[in-house]
């Protein structure tokens, strides 16, 4: 099982559904045409951090060229 926190909801609803099935769980923000699923507390917090993680990332990036 495996969680990814996903920054861009570029993905259908369908494979969506799919990875989820295969125990891939991805994290995103709920939008207005989405239905609002069950979410553990864990991953409520860790979209609630996401800024601070796209912060780090962004700077790991430039300096490191990650």
């Amino acid at each position: 099982m495996g969680k990814f926190l996903v920054i861009k909801n570029y993905i259908s609803k369908d494979l969506f559904e799919k990875l989820f099935v295969d125990g891939i769980h991805l994290i995103t923000k709920v939008r207005k045409n989405m239905k609002n699923k069950a979410m553990d507390y864990i991953d409520k917090v860790i979209l609630r951090k996401r800024a601070i993680i796209e912060s780090i990332y962004n700077v790991l990036k430039n300096t490191y060229q990650i």
